[in-house]
């Protein structure tokens, strides 16, 4: 899979006026020391330290049926995406499910928070296996407040 050279946003804008992909994604983030050091103690060895938005992802949320709610964050705000995960208010992991999931948060506005869901690991092929940032949006400060989500960072 080829990186895309830029920023979310813009290769999110590009997706969108071509339509379709090239099998790319692009490089957003590197998991920070203290999420490394809870896979080791868990003992998951990562392939690579970045974080990466594939265009599956990007395709998947441009249309989603939550935008409706308000809870989709449009592509002119994708910046937001980049900030939580570069600069999170708090980083959890996700206990409800199977494989291992970390929920990087960022302050958006009063008691809403920009929330990212990153696999570490994740395989997209037999060859490439990526950190792969796979959902994103809008969400209540209070919805975190359940024992599924447990607070690392």
């Amino acid at each position: 899979m080829e990186y895309y050279r830029g920023s979310l946003r813009e290769f999110a804008v590009e997706l969108l006026a071509n339509g379709r992909g090239n099998g790319r994604m692009v490089e957003v983030a590197q998991f920070d020391d203290k999420v490394i050091e809870d896979m080791y103690n868990k003992g998951v060895v990562l392939q690579s330290s970045s974080i990466v938005v594939t265009q599956q992802a990007i395709f998947k949320y441009v249309h989603h049926p939550k935008s409706k709610k308000g809870a989709v964050i449009p592509v002119e705000q994708y910046d937001l995406i980049e900030q939580a995960l570069n600069m999170p208010l708090h980083v959890y992991i996700d206990t409800a499910q199977k494989e291992l999931v970390y929920v990087f948060t960022h302050p958006f506005e009063q008691e809403r928070l920009v929330k990212v869901v990153v696999h570490p690991n994740y395989i997209i092929s037999r060859k490439l296996i990526v950190n792969s940032a796979k959902s994103w949006g809008f969400v209540s400060e209070e919805s975190l407040d359940n024992p599924q989500f447990v607070l690392i960072k």
